[in-house]
């Protein structure tokens, strides 16, 4: 999960670089903003996973997770949000 994150925040900053570039490019920056798309679109990052901590050891884990990765305590997925 680290690496994801890793990943995630990478293509969050250099997004930014890209958006400041192309603004100051004009239309010469069109095409740089459109490869940067396609790339975004090819990792298919989608939204970051929910996390929690483990109750039994704190260490921070998938929302979903059945058990602790670090302390490998049995955990009970939370209950679905309800949505109004």
């Amino acid at each position: 999960m680290m690496i994801e994150n890793g990943v995630r925040a990478a293509v969050e900053a250099v997004g930014r670089e890209v958006s400041r570039s192309v603004a100051t490019a004009g239309d010469a920056g069109r095409g740089l903003q459109a490869a940067w798309d396609k790339l975004v679109e090819a990792l298919a990052l989608g939204p970051a996973p929910e996390l929690r901590a483990c109750p039994h050891c704190g260490d921070v884990g998938m929302r979903a997770a059945t058990r602790c990765s670090a302390c490998w305590a049995k955990l009970v997925p939370p209950a679905a949000e309800v949505r109004a």
